[in-house]
């Protein structure tokens, strides 16, 4: 018997940012659950022009719960 209605499942992403040019020597991490690192950057800039911040992007990583690190992602 299948389910009628399937969960996508969901990963724990983490997005490596800094405030830009000029202030690049301080990196900040955002996490977000969310089923595709695709999803997990918009939540990221959503949240940022949410609060009127400005910052450069520098990787997108996905949490490998069976072995325990971070996997980078690619992102189009």
């Amino acid at each position: 018997m299948t389910k009628k209605y399937e969960e996508a499942k969901l990963y724990t992403f983490r997005i490596k940012y800094n405030a830009g040019v000029g202030h690049a020597a301080h990196d900040s991490y955002h996490y977000f659950q969310a089923t595709n690192a695709d999803q997990a950057l918009s939540f990221h800039f959503s949240m940022m022009e949410r609060k009127s911040l400005t910052s450069q992007t520098i990787s997108v990583e996905r949490k490998d719960p069976y072995a325990n690190r971070w996997v980078e992602e690619k992102v189009y």
